[in-house]
C-alpha cells in the first residue's frame, strides 16, 4: 500500500474498520458475560434460539405436568383412602351375612337385628360414595364412570355390556364388535340308566328335531280312515271324494292358508285354487313355497340355502300311521321350530270348514270316522340353547304323572220299560226292553212313570268345545222299520233306532252332509271334533276329551223333544255333569343338581345347573322342548358349545363361546402412542344368535354398534398435546355395586336363607369391583410416581440441552473478551500513527 497518497488515507480507513469491529465484538463479549447468555437476541443465532425456546417451551410444560402428576396422586389418595372404609364396610355386610345364614340359631328377631346393621352398612357405602371428592369433584358416585351401550334399534344377539363399574375403558364414539361363528355345538340327549333293562329316553324324546303337526287332517271317504295318497287329487271323483277335516273337497274349491315361520313372529300366506287334478303333494309343495319366499325376504337373500340353518322349515306329508293325512313342520339340525299354520275351505265364496294350529304333544290318530281321533300331537324335541361346557350331564325326570283326559256324563240314565239299561245293540221298537225310558220310576221292575221316546222324537246335542266354541246338532229317534232285525247302519242321517246308531251319529266326525239331511249345511259343526262319546254299562252317555289338557271347556248338554204317549209335548234338558278333571302329561325335571322344573308334553322348559361356587361364574343352563311317555329316571345331556370369534374396531379377535362370561375384547383403535389399552368386557346369553353361512362364501358376521360416554379422569402427565392417560372410577354406591339392578348392594336383605346367600354372592362380587376399582387406582398412582421420575429426568436433561444452547461459555467468552480488548488498544494505537503519517508531507510544504 503506497503512503505518498493523501487524499484517500487508505491505512487509516483499515485500520478504522478494523478498529469498528474490534468494538463491535468486544461489545457483545461484555454482552455476554454480563447475562451469562450466548443468545440475546434473535441475531446472536436465530436457528439457536428456535431451538432453545421450543427446548424451553417443552421444560415448562413438563414442569407443570410434573406438578398435574402429584397432585393426580393426591386425588387418588382422597379416592383410595375412601375405598378402604367402602372394603371395611362390605365385609362388614359379609360376616353379618354369613351369621344371618345360621337360621338355626337366628331366629327371625335375630335376622331383623342383623338386617338393621345391614341397613345401616348400606347407607354408609352410598354416604362415603355420595361426600368423597377432591375440590369440588365427587370421586365414588360415578361422576368419572364409562358408560358404555349397545346403540338402541339394533337386533338382539345375546349379548350384554357387562354390569361392572370397571367393564369398560373406550373412548367416547362409536365402536363396531364384529362376530363370527367360527363352529357349530352339539347338544343332545341321550338315555341314561336303563329301566326295566331297556335303555329309554325318559324325557320323553325320540329325535332331536323339532316337529309341528298340523290339526287339519287329509283323508280318503272309507270310514277307517285312510290315508290320502301323496298324488291323489284333493277333490278325488264323485262318489269317491276326499275329505279335509270331515268335509269332502271338490273341484273349484280353494285353499287359504296362513302360518307363522320358525322364529314364531314372522308370518306367510298363500292361496291354492283346485282344479280336478290338483294333489295333496300341489298343496305341500305351496305352502313350501310360500315359506321359503318369507324366510329369503326376510333375510334379504335369493337363495334358500343362504337362509340361516336356524330358520328354515320343512314341509312334508306325514307318512306314518301317528301322524298320516297331516303335513308336518320341522326345525333344520336341533333348532326350536316355533311354526304354527292355519288353513280354511273356500267354495263359492263361503268358509266350508277351518283349522286352526299345530301340535307338539302326543300322536294324532286319524282313526275311524266313527270313533274319532287318538292322543293329539308328537314325540319329538329340540336343544336350542346350552351353556353346559362340553362333557355329559345328568338330567334327572322324576314325579311322573300321565294325561288324563277330561270326562263328562249326562245325569240321566237310558232304561228300558222294565228299568234294566238299555241295551247298547239293541234295536229299538219302542216296547218292553226295546224302548228308550227318559226319567223312569218303577216299582219292583214294574214302570210306573216317565217318558218313552217314540218315533219322530229329538235329541238336541248342545255341545261346548274344548276351546269354549258351541255348536248344535239334531238327532231324530227313527223306529222305522217297526221290527228292525239289526241296529242301525245308515250314517250321518241324524237319525237312529239303536244306541249304538245314536252314539255313531254323534261321533260321526264330518261337516259334508247328505242333501237330505235338513238344517246342516256342509262346514256347520254338528258333533264333537275333539271329544269321543260312549255309552257306559250304567246307561249314561260318556263324553271323554281326545288329550289331556287342563285348559279344556269340553262340555255337553242333550234337549229331549218329543210327544208323550199320554198327548201333549215334552222337553226336558240333560246337563251334563264332570266327572273326571283333565290335564296333562306332565313330569319334574331337573339337570345337574339345579333347581326343579314342572313341565308338561310338548312345553318349552329352560333348565338351570347348579350355582357355581366360584363368583362371577354364571349358573349354566339349557333349553329344549321334552317329549310324550315320560318315565321316571336318568337322561344324559351331552354338548360341546359354539365357538365364536370377535374383534373390537379391528382389534385381536378374541374367541368364545355362548354363555360365556367377562369376555374382554381391546379396541383396534386404542393408539399406542396415548399409552392406553381401552377395552369392553361383554357377557354371551347361552344363545347367540349369530350364523354360519353355509354357500362357502367369505362370512362376514354380524356387526353390533357399541357407543360410549367417557367421563372417566384424564390425567395430563405431557408437555404436548394427547401426552395423557385416564383412569375411570364407576358408580361405587350401594345401587352401583354388585350384579345390577335388582341385585346391587342395596338389595341385600339377609332375613332368610336364601336372602342371606344371595348377599353373600353380591357382597363377593361388590368387593370384587371395589378391589378392582382400588386396584386401577394403585396403578395409576405407581404410574404418576414412575412419569414425575421420568418427567424431572426429561425435565433435567432438556434444561441441560437448552442452557448449551443458550447460555455463555464464560471459559471461551472471556478469552475472547482478552483479545478483544488487546484487539481494541492495538487498533487504537494504529489509526493514530495511520493519521500521523499523513500529517508528516505538511513538513516538505513547510
Amino acid at each position: 500500500m503506497s503512503i505518498s497518497r493523501v487524499v484517500n488515507n487508505i491505512s487509516a480507513i483499515n485500520a478504522n474498520r478494523n478498529l469498528d469491529k474490534t468494538g463491535r465484538s468486544l461489545q457483545k463479549s461484555i454482552e455476554r458475560l454480563s447475562s451469562g447468555l450466548r443468545i440475546n437476541r434473535a441475531g446472536d443465532d436465530a436457528a439457536g434460539l428456535s431451538v432453545a425456546n421450543r427446548l424451553r417451551t417443552q421444560v415448562q410444560g413438563l414442569n407443570q405436568a410434573i406438578t398435574n402428576a402429584s397432585d393426580g396422586i393426591s386425588l387418588i389418595n382422597v379416592a383410595e383412602g375412601a375405598l378402604e372404609e367402602t372394603t371395611t364396610r362390605l365385609n362388614r355386610i359379609r360376616v353379618l351375612s354369613v351369621q344371618a345364614a345360621n337360621t338355626a340359631v337366628n331366629d327371625v328377631k335375630a335376622r331383623s337385628a342383623i338386617q338393621d346393621e345391614v341397613f345401616q352398612s348400606i347407607d354408609e357405602i352410598t354416604r362415603i360414595a355420595n361426600t368423597t371428592q377432591f375440590g369440588s369433584n365427587f370421586l365414588l358416585n360415578g361422576d368419572f364412570s364409562i358408560q358404555t351401550s349397545t346403540i338402541a334399534g339394533q337386533e338382539y344377539i345375546g349379548m350384554n355390556i357387562d354390569a361392572s363399574p370397571v367393564a369398560s375403558t373406550l373412548a367416547s364414539g362409536k365402536s363396531y364388535l364384529n362376530i363370527i361363528k367360527v363352529k357349530d355345538s352339539t347338544s343332545q340327549i341321550i338315555a341314561g340308566d336303563p329301566v326295566g333293562g331297556t335303555q329309554t329316553l325318559n324325557t320323553g324324546i325320540t329325535n332331536q328335531t323339532d316337529i309341528a303337526v298340523s290339526l287339519a287332517r287329509f283323508s280318503k271317504t272309507s270310514l277307517t280312515g285312510g290315508r290320502m295318497g301323496d298324488s291323489d287329487a284333493l277333490a278325488g271323483v264323485a262318489g269317491n271324494r276326499n275329505f279335509f277335516n270331515g268335509v269332502s273337497i271338490q273341484n273349484g274349491d280353494v285353499f287359504v292358508f296362513s302360518g307363522v315361520l320358525s322364529d314364531g313372529v314372522t308370518t306367510y300366506n298363500g292361496t291354492l285354487s283346485l282344479s280336478s287334478t290338483t294333489s295333496f303333494t300341489q298343496l305341500q309343495q305351496a305352502v313350501q313355497t310360500s315359506i321359503d319366499s318369507t324366510e329369503k325376504a326376510l333375510f334379504g337373500v335369493t337363495t334358500t340355502a343362504s337362509v340361516p340353518t336356524a330358520f328354515r322349515t320343512t314341509v312334508t306329508i306325514a307318512g306314518t300311521a301317528a301322524n298320516s293325512g297331516r303335513l308336518t313342520f320341522s326345525s333344520s339340525g336341533n333348532y326350536i321350530n316355533q311354526s304354527d299354520f292355519n288353513i280354511s275351505l273356500i267354495r263359492a265364496g263361503n268358509v266350508v270348514t277351518q283349522s286352526n294350529g299345530v301340535t307338539r304333544s302326543g300322536t294324532i290318530g286319524i282313526d275311524s270316522a266313527l270313533s274319532g281321533a287318538g292322543q293329539i300331537g308328537n314325540s319329538i324335541t329340540a336343544i336350542t340353547g346350552s351353556t353346559f361346557g362340553a362333557g355329559e350331564f345328568v338330567i334327572e325326570v322324576y314325579n311322573v304323572q300321565s294325561a288324563q283326559q277330561k270326562k263328562s256324563e249326562s245325569t240321566i240314565t237310558f232304561r228300558d220299560q222294565n228299568g234294566a239299561v238299555l241295551s247298547r245293540t239293541a234295536t229299538l221298537t219302542g216296547t218292553g226292553t226295546k224302548s228308550i225310558v227318559l226319567n223312569g220310576t218303577f216299582v219292583s221292575g214294574i214302570y210306573t212313570g216317565g217318558t218313552t221316546l217314540t218315533n219322530g222324537d229329538t235329541i238336541t246335542l248342545t255341545g261346548v268345545n274344548a276351546d269354549g266354541t258351541t255348536f248344535e246338532g239334531v238327532f231324530t229317534y227313527d223306529k222305522v222299520p217297526a221290527s228292525p232285525t239289526t241296529e242301525d247302519t245308515t250314517l250321518n242321517d241324524f237319525r237312529f233306532n239303536s244306541m249304538s246308531g245314536l252314539i255313531q251319529e254323534l261321533n260321526y266326525r264330518t261337516r259334508d252332509y247328505a242333501a237330505a239331511v235338513t238344517g246342516a249345511n256342509d262346514g256347520t259343526q254338528t258333533r264333537f271334533e275333539d271329544a269321543l262319546f260312549t255309552y257306559t254299562s250304567n246307561g249314561v252317555l260318556q263324553l271323554v276329551d281326545d288329550i289331556g289338557r287342563s285348559d279344556s271347556k269340553m262340555s255337553f248338554t242333550l234337549t229331549f223333544d218329543g210327544v208323550k204317549t199320554a198327548g201333549g209335548n215334552f222337553t226336558f234338558q240333560d246337563d251334563a255333569a264332570l266327572v273326571q278333571e283333565g290335564f296333562e302329561e306332565q313330569a319334574t325335571f331337573r339337570v345337574n343338581g339345579g333347581s326343579e322344573v314342572r313341565a308338561s308334553a310338548g312345553d318349552v322348559v329352560t333348565l338351570f345347573g347348579a350355582k357355581s361356587t366360584i363368583e362371577g361364574v354364571p349358573q349354566p343352563q339349557m333349553t329344549f322342548r321334552v317329549g310324550t311317555d315320560f318315565t321316571a329316571g336318568i337322561d344324559k345331556l351331552k354338548t360341546t358349545p359354539n365357538e365364536y370369534t370377535g374383534s373390537l374396531n379391528g382389534g385381536a379377535a378374541v374367541t368364545f363361546a355362548n354363555g360365556d362370561q367377562d369376555v374382554v375384547f381391546v379396541d383396534g383403535n386404542s393408539g399406542g402412542n396415548r399409552g392406553v389399552a381401552r377395552f369392553v368386557t361383554i357377557d354371551f346369553d347361552n344363545i347367540v344368535d349369530v350364523t354360519s353361512r353355509t354357500d362357502g362364501l367369505p362370512d362376514a358376521g354380524r356387526t353390533v354398534v357399541i357407543s360410549t360416554v367417557n367421563r372417566s379422569l384424564n390425567f395430563h402427565v405431557g408437555a404436548y398435546a394427547e401426552q395423557a392417560f385416564r383412569a375411570a372410577i364407576g358408580n361405587l354406591t350401594s345401587e352401583g355395586l354388585g350384579f345390577g339392578k335388582g341385585r346391587s348392594v342395596s338389595n341385600i336383605d339377609v332375613t332368610s336363607i336364601e336372602g342371606a346367600n344371595e348377599a353373600m354372592r353380591i357382597i363377593d362380587e361388590a368387593l370384587n369391583q371395589v378391589n378392582k376399582t382400588r386396584s386401577i387406582l394403585g396403578a395409576a398412582t405407581n404410574r404418576l410416581e414412575s412419569t414425575i421420575s421420568n418427567l424431572s429426568v426429561s425435565a433435567e436433561n432438556l434444561t441441560a440441552s437448552e442452557s448449551r444452547i443458550r447460555d455463555t461459555d464464560l471459559a471461551t467468552e472471556s478469552t475472547q473478551f482478552t483479545k478483544n480488548q488487546v484487539l481494541l488498544q492495538a487498533g487504537t494505537s494504529v489509526l493514530a500513527q495511520s493519521n500521523f503519517l499523513s500529517q508528516s508531507f505538511l513538513s516538505l510544504l513547510g
